[in-house]
């Protein structure tokens, strides 16, 4: 088969896209070459509806079509253009802004306390169960909080209530399916006098076997009561004696609030990939690196449309929370249990309380630009790829290059 010598040479970060700050993303892979019209058109009928509402948000990202403001400089005498973001779960460069925003906001509305970061997994076994089952998310969300709370009230001899942040990945460092739960909880938690109780030691024995217990038995409700189910169930019961992988290392401990901002961006909220790590692109595979358990660096290189479905998989459906604020931090209950440790609830801000820093200012010379405009662009063509002449090279080009059939 003839390849183009184009498409056979790789292209590094360091060379490609200059127009771009010599860099290459997910935004720019899903343009480039048609690749998301393309996979688009070939998988038009399994292509969730949330799946295409955040790619397209994704590539409009810092475009004129989300709109923008217009600023001027009067020292400089320049006109600047500032692009709306796109706050797609799949864009790289707001999923890390909205990130540091929210761990900023995160610090101003949790406990006065020493907290745990807690990461709990599942057998491999019971992967495609919740892939195939979007409705067990929450499920496993609900179980970690129990479990929780079992260890913590097991080792108080009384019962006690805990408050935590819960985070569900469904994909691990390599993109693959493996969801596993990260946690933000207090070091111990209220009793029934609304009292906190200090537990700093947390026992990880335990804790494995409640949270294995949690979540089979909430599984086991949550799905058909039939004979294979059943068995299944029994089987990671026996076959897991010690219980599930839980690790809460004693260096998890954050004892000061200005560690959350750090913490939580580099473990608990981000995006699927980052920029950074995508080393190589060559127009039909993407080459990136990922670390291990141990910290040990792997590369991995996978064809493009197969890229693109491990990026789009991990959107949850519309209205369904990745995150979850749990017992003393759930807002029916946060105001009681912040009062009784004399803290004072978060109030709205008005714009006129924000300090001059968060005002646009002239890159050059540093004064403050003036607001000139406000363009909100109308949504771009409605054009349906592959009704032009000049498209068609594209999808017979994908269908031979990747092998794919109409």
């Amino acid at each position: 088969m003839h390849v183009d010598q184009d498409m056979q040479k790789i292209i590094s970060i360091s060379d490609i896209n200059n127009h771009r700050n010599n860099r290459i993303g997910v935004k720019e892979i899903f343009q480039d070459n048609h690749n998301w019209d393309c996979y688009r058109y070939f998988n038009r009928d399994k292509i969730r509806d949330v799946e295409l509402k955040e790619v397209d948000k994704m590539l409009s990202c810092k475009d004129s079509s989300r709109g923008y403001f217009i600023y001027h400089c009067r020292e400089c005498n320049e006109i600047y253009t500032v692009y709306f973001g796109c706050n797609s779960r799949l864009c790289s460069n707001c999923g890390k802004n909205y990130t540091d925003q929210w761990a900023k906001r995160l610090t101003y509305s949790m406990l006065n306390v020493p907290h745990r970061h807690i990461v709990l997994s599942m057998p491999d076994r019971l992967w495609p169960i919740v892939q195939l089952n979007k409705d067990l998310y929450k499920v496993v969300m609900d179980s970690a909080i129990k479990a929780i709370n079992d260890t913590i009230s097991y080792k108080q001899h009384r019962q006690i209530l805990a408050g935590a942040i819960i985070v569900l990945h469904p994909f691990g460092r390599d993109l693959c399916f493996k969801p596993h739960i990260h946690i933000l909880v207090t070091e111990g938690g209220f009793d029934k006098h609304n009292k906190f109780v200090h537990q700093k030691f947390i026992p990880a024995k335990a804790m494995r076997m409640t949270w294995q217990y949690q979540l089979l038995m909430n599984i086991k409700k949550a799905l058909p009561d039939t004979k294979e189910n059943i068995w299944l169930i029994h089987e990671l019961f026996q076959d897991y004696p010690n219980g599930f992988y839980a690790y809460l290392p004693e260096e998890s401990r954050i004892t000061s609030k200005r560690k959350i901002v750090e913490y939580v961006g580099r473990y608990v909220r981000h995006p699927a990939i980052a920029n950074n790590r995508i080393s190589a692109y060559n127009g039909k595979e993407v080459t990136f690196w990922y670390k291990d358990n141990q910290n040990v660096k792997h590369y991995k290189t996978m064809p493009v449309f197969e890229f693109i479905s491990a990026i789009i998989q991990h959107v949850p459906e519309r209205q369904f929370k990745m995150i979850r604020y749990y017992g003393a931090y759930c807002r029916k209950w946060k105001r009681m249990y912040m009062c009784s440790l004399t803290q004072v609830s978060i109030t709205q801000r008005k714009i006129e309380d924000f300090p001059d820093k968060y005002i646009p200012k002239c890159p050059k010379c540093g004064s403050i630009l003036e607001f000139v405009i406000y363009w909100k662009k109308g949504p771009p063509e409605n054009h349906m790829f592959g009704t032009k002449i000049i498209e068609w090279k594209y999808l017979l080009s994908k269908d031979q290059y990747l092998n794919l059939s109409l």
